[in-house]
């Protein structure tokens, strides 16, 4: 397969999951329940390097403690200690939490679609020259 395709392909592909993660993100910002939680700590993996998650503390509507820590991680920590970050959760189902930050969600989907974006125009240009 010609390498202007497979990149093209690759950056079209990274565009949808942008794409659906943001659709995602609306969806859940219009049918979940809302909240505002306090990043309380931070989890530290090493696997290759340290990457960090915030642990987020927030009260569900019952009014119950909550803790718990997204999955997503990155290299450095994306919120302070004591700040308060946006959180979301399907009614009914505050065992499973969202964090709703700007920062959280330029991640989740903005990365893909940036890096789509660049192999989608590198593939466009490696089939002009080819």
């Amino acid at each position: 397969m010609d390498s202007g395709v497979l990149v093209l392909v690759t950056g079209v592909v990274l565009d949808c999951v942008g794409i659906v993660q943001f659709w995602r993100i609306g969806k859940r910002r219009r049918t979940s329940v809302a909240s505002v939680g306090t990043v309380v700590g931070h989890d530290e993996s090493h696997d290759d390097g340290t990457l960090y998650a915030p642990v987020i503390a927030f009260v569900d509507e019952d009014g119950a403690a909550r803790r718990f820590t997204p999955a997503l991680r990155s290299s450095r920590r994306m919120h302070q200690v004591g700040q308060e970050v946006p959180v979301t959760y399907p009614p009914g189902r505050p065992d499973a939490p969202r964090l709703s930050s700007l920062t959280h969600n330029a991640l989740l989907a903005g990365l893909p679609l940036a890096f789509g974006a660049v192999f989608t125009v590198f593939g466009l240009f490696g089939l002009l020259q080819g």
